[in-house]
C-alpha cells in the first residue's frame, strides 16, 4: 500500500470522529473502501469534484489534527519501542517465564 495512503488511513482511524460526517464518509469510501472518486460520487449522490474536494478538505483536517496533537507520531514511537524491546527479549538471557510475562505485558499496551 502507498505510504501516503497508509498514513491517511491511520490518521483517519485516530482522528476520524473529529471530521464532519460528510467529509468522514468521503475519506472512508475513498481510502478505507478503496472506491474511485466516481464510485464514491455514485454512492453519495454528489459530483466527482464534490467528493474530491471533500477528500482534500478531510486530509487537510487530519494533517492539522496530527500537527496539533501528534498522536500518530507518538503511536509510531511507541510501536518502534515495543519492537525494539521484543528484539532485545529474543536475545536476552532471561528465564522463559520472565520473557513470557514481559511479552504478555507488552501485549496489553494500547496506543
Amino acid at each position: 500500500m502507498d505510504p501516503d495512503k497508509t498514513r491517511i488511513c491511520v490518521l483517519y482511524d485516530i482522528y476520524g470522529e473529529l471530521l464532519p460526517p460528510s467529509v468522514s464518509e468521503f475519506i472512508d469510501l475513498y481510502y478505507n473502501n478503496d472506491l474511485s472518486l466516481s464510485e464514491a460520487a455514485e454512492n453519495t449522490g454528489i459530483s466527482r469534484q464534490g467528493v474530491r474536494d471533500g477528500i482534500m478538505r478531510g486530509t487537510k483536517l487530519l494533517e492539522e489534527y496530527e500537527e496539533k496533537l501528534g498522536l500518530y507520531k507518538k503511536y509510531k514511537e511507541n510501536n518502534s519501542a515495543v519492537t525494539k524491546i521484543r528484539a532485545e527479549l529474543d536475545v536476552a538471557d532471561l528465564d522463559a517465564a520472565v520473557k513470557e510475562k514481559i511479552v504478555s505485558l507488552l501485549g496489553t499496551l494500547s496506543f
